[in-house]
């Protein structure tokens, strides 16, 4: 493989978006696979996809405006702390587990050991 270009999203914001990587291999040049190549929508899937794009367009708008507003910030700040709490629970339990398992070992526990060595020595 010789390089990989990976853009940005079509659309800042949004869940569902499209965003374009290209890959380039040795002596091959820039590889498209043949389900990725451009094809004739119908009728009906183009008014599918308008609708889409229709609804993301709408959503991104209203995002905006309450990103504008301060709304966006708000409820940032109000969903913080509990995410904090969530995550640094999940923290002790991995710590827990590691310890146990013996993969991680605190410091202070490990100053006390070597303490106990030097001592044994000595």
């Amino acid at each position: 493989m010789e390089k990989i270009h990976i853009h940005e999203r079509d659309r800042k914001g949004s869940i569902e978006t499209t965003q374009q990587v290209e890959i380039f291999f040795n002596f091959v040049g820039q590889y498209v696979p043949p389900q990725f190549a451009k094809r004739e929508l119908t009728p009906e899937e183009q008014e599918e996809q308008r609708k889409i794009e229709e609804r993301k367009d709408r959503l991104h708008q209203n995002y905006l405006r309450r990103k504008e507003r301060g709304k966006v910030a708000e409820d940032y700040e109000k969903t913080k702390a509990k995410k904090k709490v969530a995550m640094d629970a999940k923290k002790e339990a991995l710590r827990a587990e590691d310890i146990a398992k013996g993969v991680f070992v605190p410091v202070s526990t490990m100053q006390k050991k070597e303490l106990r060595k030097a001592e044994s020595t000595a």
